[in-house]
């Protein structure tokens, strides 16, 4: 019955064959992410886990969106990106450098030679981006492990860009991560998922933790909710400034 919920409320468990193995416990326990601290992969009787499998499998699917485009509530805030620290401006700036003078809300170009001459385009798999040379050759191995581990994902993976000199949407003070080209915005069936409404496309709660394995920080945590959006995070970054 759990394994019917599941995949009801599209919940991706395997088979359903009635053995609650390693498989179904993580897509219990990616479930619960919505709702609990420390998800558990338990499903009682009675339970809230089991109340919320019930009432989430009898919700229709919104219109036009294949399984991994359905969207789903933002999960605890607190439960995202474990391990991990988001980089500020003035970190970027002293490790690389402004990327330019000026900025604006468009996308303009690197204009800071050092900078410049490490930006690089490679394919990565599923697309090409543009970006910071390290950032571009940790794409790949992500996107390697994503192939792997999460294959209809990695299918219907697109991208809105990678390098973008601009300010934060909505800011006029805070340079976007794009700007460096350690940032990118990811697309799920042609679809980017909307910022700031608390809720976000399914497939990207199963991209996430791999980006994360490789030290990609998941922008759902920021206070304006970004799901489409990863960037490096201090740690990355700090990695590539090592000996």
């Amino acid at each position: 019955m759990v394994q019917q919920l599941l995949t009801a409320a599209g919940v991706d468990c395997g088979t359903v064959d009635g053995v609650c193995g390693p498989r179904t416990c993580d897509a219990i326990r990616l479930f619960q992410r919505g709702f609990m601290h420390d998800p558990d992969g338990v499903v009682e009787p009675a339970s809230t886990t089991f109340s919320k499998l019930q009432q989430a499998s009898e919700r229709p699917p919104a219109l036009d969106a294949g399984p991994l485009t359905r969207l789903i509530p933002l999960p605890d805030r607190a439960t995202l990106n474990p391990g991990l620290q988001p980089v500020s401006n003035a970190l970027m700036t002293s490790f690389f450098g402004a990327p330019r003078a000026d900025y604006s809300a468009d996308c303009q170009p690197v204009t800071q030679p050092a900078l410049l001459r490490n930006i690089t385009t490679a394919d990565v798999g599923p697309f090409s981006v543009t970006g910071f040379q390290p950032a571009v050759r940790s794409m790949q191995e992500v996107l390697a492990e994503l192939r792997s581990v999460q294959p209809a994902a990695y299918q219907i993976l697109g991208t809105a860009g990678m390098l973008c000199c601009r300010w934060v949407r909505g800011s006029t003070s805070s340079i976007s991560n794009h700007s460096w080209g350690t940032a990118i915005d990811l697309k799920l069936s042609k679809q980017l998922d909307a910022r700031g409404n608390n809720q976000i496309q399914y497939g990207l709660t199963l991209i996430a933790p791999v980006f994360n394995k490789f030290g990609w920080y998941w922008g759902a945590a920021f206070r304006t909710e970004d799901a489409m959006h990863f960037e490096a995070s201090r740690a990355l970054v700090e990695s590539w400034r090592s000996p």
